[in-house]
């Protein structure tokens, strides 16, 4: 056997799959790729362009990034990603799955062939990392009762839309409601009731709400709605309709059902709000005006509210969201 059959045979059981491209994209060579069974179909590329294997959009790209390499003379580490829709036939995933990913280590060569310049290309299947790491991210995002968006969640979604607002003029309108006297139920039935209580409500307003619109649990029976593009006034249509929804919505449980009922604060994004807190906090104060006169209503913020509010219930305001647990604000 000879000495370059058993390079061959070393570089052809490299897990990785690796690649010789010219600066054109022409495959030069290809090895590895044993841990996909995918030796064969990378040698039969060889010969072969990017454009020839690629659609159009990912071969301008594949192609931009060893451009970059050999006009910096640097190594590059870039994460793509192949999906069955989009190369369709030439989809080099396993069946059953529809993407695949990939990092790629692109490193200039000193190789000059066919009066052209080349690089090596390392692509290492990162499939079941990404994964797990796109369901760390979901989880981290989603709140595990309602699975609507978390504390954390919507309150970062809140303040990119106060960025944009300050940015672009983009308007927006903060809904903030809570269940009225959710304690009462708490108490009643037990907290698994008042945990199926809370689904239900959350449900209904993902149903009932606009596909623009983002809702979040703050905590307990809290939750947090942007309302993009929306100023007070169609903010309180579409308040007034979520609150008419829930509150002709029973709750239905084995031997007995719950009318519920809920209470909304409305606050609009203006120039000097600048924080969240800033927002979140005359939002919380238009239903605190709501639950004392009365409940099920909605009521918009005003400055007055502030004046018959006491300290103890402002203060509230400027720790609520620093809280990290789930635990019922109100």
């Amino acid at each position: 056997m000879s000495d370059y059959n058993e390079f061959d045979i070393l570089l052809n059981a490299l897990s990785e799959h690796v690649f010789v491209l010219s600066e054109t994209g022409r495959y030069v060579n290809a090895f590895g790729g044993q841990e996909n069974s995918r030796i064969e179909d990378s040698k039969a590329n060889v010969g072969k362009t990017i454009n020839d294997v690629f659609p159009q959009r990912l071969a301008k790209i594949y192609l931009s990034y060893i451009q970059r390499t050999l006009q910096e003379q640097c190594t590059q580490k870039v994460i793509y990603q192949f999906s069955r829709e989009e190369m369709g036939d030439s989809y080099p995933g396993l069946p059953g799955t529809d993407e695949i990913w990939f990092e790629g280590t692109i490193k200039p060569l000193p190789l000059i062939i066919n009066n052209e310049r080349t690089v090596l290309w390392t692509a290492k299947n990162i499939t079941e990392q990404r994964m797990i790491e796109q369901r760390l991210k979901v989880l981290s995002e989603i709140d595990e009762l309602t699975s609507i968006a978390n504390r954390r969640t919507i309150v970062e979604r809140i303040d990119s839309a106060i960025k944009e607002f300050q940015e672009f003029g983009r308007i927006f309108t903060l809904l903030i409601f809570d269940i009225d006297k959710f304690k009462r139920i708490n108490d009643t039935f037990g907290h698994p009731a008042g945990d199926r209580v809370i689904r239900h409500v959350a449900n209904i307003a993902q149903r009932e709400l606009r596909s623009r619109d983002c809702i979040g649990r703050l905590g307990g029976d809290e939750f947090l709605v942007l309302l993009r593009d929306t100023d007070i006034g169609n903010a309180v249509s579409v308040s007034e309709k979520l609150r008419k929804c829930i509150a002709h919505t029973t709750c239905s449980f084995p031997n007995f059902e719950v009318l519920l009922t809920i209470s909304i604060g409305l606050a609009e994004i203006g120039v000097g709000d600048l924080e969240v807190h800033h927002l979140i906090t005359r939002a919380d104060q238009a239903l605190y005006h709501a639950k004392k006169h009365g409940r099920n209503k909605t009521c918009c913020y005003d400055a007055s509210m502030e004046e018959g509010m006491d300290e103890p219930a402002k203060a509230k305001h400027w720790v609520m969201y620093k809280q990290d647990s789930d635990d019922p604000i109100r």
